[in-house]
């Protein structure tokens, strides 16, 4: 029972300081990524668990030494008084070491009760979100949309994950979520589904299908554990929701990382999606509060990298110092020193006598018995092995199996239809069929020589023939210009867009800050009550200060000034960037025209090789 409670202390002040060392790294390094931060803070609550479980801690000799205090002997004669106050010593010391008991039984018990009790109530409090967890998966209904099961699968795969998510749809929720981790169901929500589009979707797929990808839900079980076993103290609860936020920040970073054009469009999701409760038992698509949307907003804004050495050297670092469990003892007391033997007085000489004598045989002197040997210190514990880092998640595998192609035409994601062909160049491929066909008419071909795959139903068919592919070579160049001439177009739309989209989040930023000073000068006024007499001297105070005031207008002037250049600037840069959107939706509509007629081509061509026999059957 001491034992329990004096780990729990130590391991309080043990995670103080290392709350404190992560939080301290977290200010200085703002650029240090969302990963890493997730990280250090997942250890903060391994260090909280290990510190409470490990038996032998690492004990550190700091703490000053014992004095030793020693006192001369001297003889002391005994007195009847004195030899009355030792025989009734024992009865008072019997009696008071009774009462220490009670009170060294008592105080541990009581705490224990109570740490216990706190951690039963957190027990009830977590079991009570389970199951309302699970009562919000069972009152959702299963989703019949083939298209987007299909979506959801093919997503899956491109993630590393060997089988997606249930998808469920519900009408109690507001933004996506995934509830687990023994069997993760993903929930989207039925009401504002219809309104989100296709990207939007996307994006809010990909953000939780990262999360299983990083098994966040099974990582998210020991910050939990700590909450529940520390729930006194207010840093380890500070440390799990730091925790919490920053993997939210990572996955941010994952589904935007190498897209920097959809930062914008992920930003405007983030606040279409809102403030809503996280599940007990899961993670949300939206921000538990507006203190984490404005950050995640504000995290999206970096875009300059940190050197991934560094961050594994800081982890490292952490893992190695902070968590493995430490305590704090007093050093050895130092070695008391030697007894000097007293001064004996040498024996006068005696005077020679006037006859000599004989003298007497020499006695020999006693052999010296051999000192004893000195025993062997014991060693010290062997320091217990620091615990493994958290390994890192595999990264995704490619959906083409590493083939690197362009694609035109049409390429159906959520269903698959009736008939399909694929005409595969050497640079690029003309479609239409769905993802499983392309790859299927890349397992089919086995190579990177020109073919046209054709489906018809369950029936697969591939020409080789030079003639019918060198009849549709020109339709397919023709399509894939324009392709190529409308990527270069959307790159450049992409680069202006991406310097709206910095402004546009600053912009997000100021208004949410803004909210914030206007809660918290609405929550002013109300408390402050100034009587009759305040406000008079309010109101000189405000006299006083019209001269000042007059230079902070001209400031603000000369400021107005500065953001009217800024607005015409983004006028400029909004002007472009129509122009070109104007120039892409013409190459789009020549495209499409285009395209139109290449099928048709194709189709015709289909047609003439299977009623000439030039395709050639595949079988499974």
């Amino acid at each position: 029972m001491s034992e329990l409670l004096m780990r729990l202390g130590w391991t309080s002040v043990q995670s103080a300081l290392l709350v404190a060392l992560v939080w301290g790294v977290c200010r200085l390094l703002p650029r240090l990524p969302s990963a890493t931060r997730c990280r250090l803070w997942w250890l903060v609550a391994a260090q909280a668990v290990l510190g409470l479980f490990w038996s032998s801690p690492l004990e550190l000799a700091v703490l000053p030494a014992p004095v030793a205090l020693t006192a001369p002997t001297a003889p002391v004669t005994a007195l009847p008084a004195f030899d009355a106050a030792v025989q009734a010593a024992p009865v008072i010391h019997a009696a008071s070491a009774a009462e220490t008991a009670t009170m060294a039984v008592s105080w541990p018990s009581l705490l224990l009760a109570l740490w216990a009790a706190g951690v039963l109530l957190m027990l009830v409090h977590s079991l009570r979100g389970y199951r309302a967890s699970r009562a919000l998966v069972r009152g959702a209904t299963e989703c019949t949309d083939a298209g987007l099961q299909q979506a959801l699968q093919l997503a899956a795969e491109a993630h590393g994950l060997r089988r997606a998510p249930r998808l469920k749809l519900s009408a109690q929720i507001r933004s996506p979520q995934l509830i687990g981790p023994w069997r993760p169901v993903l929930l989207l929500p039925a009401r504002e589904l219809p309104a989100m589009s296709a990207d939007d979707l996307d994006m809010a797929l990909t953000h939780e299908l990262i999360h299983l990808q990083r098994r966040d839900l099974w990582w998210g079980l020991l910050p939990a554990l700590s909450q529940h076993l520390f729930f006194f103290h207010p840093l380890v609860h500070l440390a799990a929701r730091e925790y919490a936020l920053a993997r939210e920040e990572a996955c941010d970073g994952a589904v935007v990382a190498g897209h920097g054009h959809c930062r914008h469009g992920y930003g405007r999701l983030l606040v279409q999606l809102g403030v809503a409760p996280r599940p007990a038992v899961g993670v949300a698509s939206a921000s538990p509060n507006l203190r984490s949307l404005k950050r995640r907003l504000l995290t999206l804004q970096q875009t300059r990298s940190f050197p991934r050495v560094a961050s594994l050297a800081i982890t490292a670092l952490f893992v190695v110092v902070g968590v493995a469990p430490l305590r704090l003892v007093a050093a050895p007391p130092p070695a008391p020193p030697a007894p000097t033997a007293p001064n004996v007085p040498t024996p006068p000489t005696p005077l020679p006598a006037r006859a000599p004598r004989p003298a007497p045989a020499p006695v020999p002197a006693p052999e010296p018995m051999p000192a004893p040997e000195p025993m062997p210190a014991p060693e010290p514990p062997a320091a217990p092995a620091a615990p493994v880092a958290p390994r890192a998640p595999e990264p995704p595998k490619d959906l083409d199996d590493g083939m690197s192609f362009v694609t035109h035409g049409k390429l159906n994601i959520r269903q698959q239809p009736a008939q399909a062909f694929v005409l595969m160049g050497q640079d690029d491929n003309f479609v239409d069929a769905s993802v499983a066909d392309l790859k299927q008419a890349r397992r089919d071909a086995g190579g990177d020589e020109p073919a046209l795959w054709v489906r018809r139903g369950q029936a697969r068919y591939l020409i080789r023939d030079p003639a019918v592919l060198s009849q549709l070579s020109r339709s397919q160049s023709d399509v894939a210009a324009l392709g190529n001439a409308q990527a270069e177009l959307g790159n450049r739309q992409a680069a202006i867009g991406q310097q709206l989209a910095k402004v546009s989040m600053q912009v997000t930023a100021d208004a949410l800050a803004a909210v914030d000073v206007a809660a918290v000068v609405n929550h002013a006024t109300r408390q402050v009550g100034l009587d009759a007499a305040a406000e008079a001297n309010q109101a000189a105070r405000q006299s006083r200060a019209a001269a000042a005031g007059a230079s902070q207008a001209a400031r603000e002037a000369r400021t107005a000034a500065a953001k009217a250049v800024d607005a015409r600037q983004i006028t400029l840069v909004a002007r472009e960037q129509a122009e070109l959107g104007r120039e892409q939706a013409r190459l789009a509509q020549q495209q499409s025209l285009a395209s139109a007629r290449a099928v048709r081509e194709v189709r015709t061509a289909i047609d003439q090789a299977l009623a000439s026999g030039k395709a050639q059957r595949l079988r499974d």
